[in-house]
Parts: C-alpha cells; sequence; structure tokens
C-alpha cells in the first residue's frame, strides 16, 4: 500500500514539473497536419484560418525563434503561408497569425507531434485548436490516441476532429 502512495505521489509531482524543452532536431524538418480540432470548428473548417497544411518546421537563434511553412485554403485554392514565433517557455511559443497565439509542444516522437495552440482572434474570441502533425502522410494509432486523449482533455468534443490529409492536395512544399 505505500508503495502505491509513494508512486501516486511521484506520478502528481512528475506531472506538474515542467517538461523539458523537445530537442530541436527532432522538431525541425518537414511535417504533414494529419488531424485537427478546435472548441471553434470554424477555424478549423474548409477555409479556415487555423487549419493548415503544414509543410515544414525550423528553429533559427539557438531554438528561441520557430518559422512554420504551410499552406492555407482560400476559397478551395492553395496559398502559401508561413508564420513566425518566439519562444516563451520550453515548449512554448507566441506567434502573431489570424490573431495572438500561445503554440505548444506536447509531444514528439519519431514520426509525430502533437500540439495545441491558445489563439485569441482579432476580435477577441478565444480557440484552442490541437493538430497531428506526421513525418508521412498517416498517423500510428498509438499517435491518433495521444492525439484524442489531448483533444479532451482540452474540452475540445470527438466530432470537432476534422482529417486534414483527406483534404490536402496542396503542393508538398
Amino acid at each position: 500500500m505505500k508503495i502505491l502512495l509513494l508512486s501516486l505521489i511521484l506520478g502528481l509531482v512528475w506531472a506538474t514539473e515542467p517538461q523539458p524543452d523537445q530537442d530541436a532536431s527532432q522538431i525541425s524538418g518537414d511535417w504533414n497536419t494529419l488531424y485537427v480540432a478546435s472548441t471553434n470548428p470554424e477555424k478549423t473548417s474548409e477555409n479556415g484560418t487555423l487549419k493548415p497544411y503544414l509543410r515544414s518546421i525550423t528553429f533559427e537563434n539557438g531554438k528561441s525563434k520557430i518559422i512554420f511553412t504551410f499552406f492555407i485554403k482560400v476559397n478551395g485554392k492553395c496559398r502559401a503561408s508561413s508564420a513566425e514565433g518566439r519562444k516563451i517557455a520550453p515548449n512554448v511559443y507566441e506567434i502573431d497569425y489570424s490573431g495572438k497565439n500561445e503554440f505548444h509542444i506536447d509531444h514528439v516522437s519519431k514520426n509525430s507531434m502533437i500540439v495545441y495552440d491558445i489563439n485569441v482572434d482579432e476580435e477577441g474570441k478565444k480557440s484552442i485548436i490541437t493538430a497531428l502533425n506526421g513525418k508521412g502522410k498517416k498517423a500510428e494509432e498509438q499517435d491518433l490516441k495521444k492525439f484524442k486523449e489531448l483533444t479532451r482533455k482540452k474540452g475540445i468534443p470527438e466530432e470537432n476532429i476534422v482529417n486534414v490529409i483527406e483534404t490536402d492536395n496542396c503542393p508538398t512544399q
């Protein structure tokens, strides 16, 4: 019983500790948006400003600056775009794009990256967006499961999940 209690306490302490900064070499490179979800589905619907077709992520200045290259669809046509952010905490970046964003890198593995973004648009409306990005064009089951868990944790109903890769006909770069 004492071991169980000790395990629970250590687990809670670890969960509240700040997580170490992700390795830039795992994050830098080519990525595809596989799934997105939002508390405001309008933002991640077709032609939504926060439904990116991600292509790459790079870092500058020793990870203090992050650069996203992606496409957004406008009236069904792919429009190249990019956004830059500055590091404000481990795995957290502040980005000006379609309002103010606080972008969090939640989980990175060899082939996937799970993130969430807190967006406050120009009208002051707050939206929380989650995304599963992949090195390829298919999500592994365990990554999709982690993405759905984060989505639920952020208060986003599962019916708000959008399979982005199904509509990704934008150029590869």
